[in-house]
């Protein structure tokens, strides 16, 4: 797909996502749980986020919107999490009290951090192990933004390289700017398979 078919394909999403999650919390007088808070937290950040990336991507500012792929990615690996525990709806009042997710352990007694998140997710989707590795380091200040202000590099023999130091990202081709939006809305199939998965676990009428 081009840029411009991924960022109308995101777009379309961020318009019709907060109704397909409606039954997280059912219709008027149904039951609400602790765990629905942090589901519809989760929506509510993939909207944002979302919403961003597209901005961003007019901003032509490559940095911010590769640190916003990294949040969506955090935002679906931290709610697998409540997919790993005996108890999630236990695990989500800790939560909202203020516990760190890195204090809770997995059904298989491994620590819940961001490390264990990432893998046990790449065993479904390899390709998150890879963007997991290389956005983090547009969250983090990295040897990324170095490479970032390169604009052109020389021969090995002439040894010159030239810099390019301003707020908007020209230097990049296309299908750098579409793998943008293309991963966000991979990311958001997941998403919704897991409040699909949470919401059929907890029917409300």
């Amino acid at each position: 797909m081009s840029l411009a078919s991924e960022t109308e394909a995101l777009s379309a999403w961020l318009d019709d996502f907060p109704r397909r999650a409606m039954p997280i919390v059912g219709g008027e007088g149904s039951p609400m749980y602790v765990l629905d808070f942090i589901f519809l937290g989760a929506v509510k950040r993939s909207l944002s986020l979302g919403a961003g990336l597209l901005a961003l991507i007019e901003a032509k500012n490559i940095v911010c919107a590769r640190a916003v792929l990294r949040m969506h990615l955090d935002t679906i690996t931290r709610l697998s999490a409540y997919s790993y525990v005996s108890d999630p709806e236990q695990m989500a009042k800790e939560i909202l009290g203020g516990k760190a997710l890195k204090k809770f352990k997995s059904t298989d007694g491994k620590p819940l951090n961001d490390g264990y998140l990432v893998d046990r997710l790449a065993d479904r989707f390899p390709w998150v192990r890879k963007v997991y590795d290389f956005t983090s380091g547009y969250v983090h200040f990295s040897e990324r933004q170095f490479f970032d202000a390169i604009h052109w590099l020389g021969s090995n023999e002439e040894r010159t390289m030239r810099l390019s130091i301003g707020r908007t990202d020209d230097k990049y081709p296309e299908f750098s700017w579409e793998e943008l939006p293309a991963c966000f809305n991979h990311l958001n199939l997941i998403l919704e398979e897991f409040l699909r998965a949470y919401a059929d676990s907890n029917p409300k009428g």
